[in-house]
């Protein structure tokens, strides 16, 4: 089942830095049991929801390396500390573009 993270703004996989994002994802999860939660939306013929891999949310996990920032219009600010932490630890945070009320990678 393909998932839309909710909560996070991470490169699509055409974009700049997404087929490493991809790539980082697929090594995560493929071939493993991730339980979601699902929001009971819809976006891109996708649901939306949050993953955990072994109790570890997956969002936070791509913002703590810093292939995602936190999304505060979905997340309401729950990954706001980890991505700031991460960026204080000198991760990469990859570049994404926040209009007022929206938030999206590129």
């Amino acid at each position: 089942m393909a998932i839309r993270f909710w909560g996070i703004a991470a490169p699509e996989w055409d974009a700049p830095s997404g087929q490493e994002t991809t790539n980082a994802i697929k090594d995560m999860v493929l071939g493993k049991q991730v339980r979601r939660e699902l929001t009971g939306k819809k976006t891109y013929d996708r649901c939306v929801g949050v993953c955990y891999l072994k109790g570890r949310n997956i969002e936070e996990e791509l913002v703590r390396i810093g292939l995602a920032r936190d999304c505060p219009r979905f997340s309401g600010g729950r990954s706001r500390q980890i991505e700031q932490a991460a960026a204080d630890q000198g991760a990469a945070i990859r570049k994404t573009y926040r209009l007022p009320g929206y938030c999206r990678a590129w």
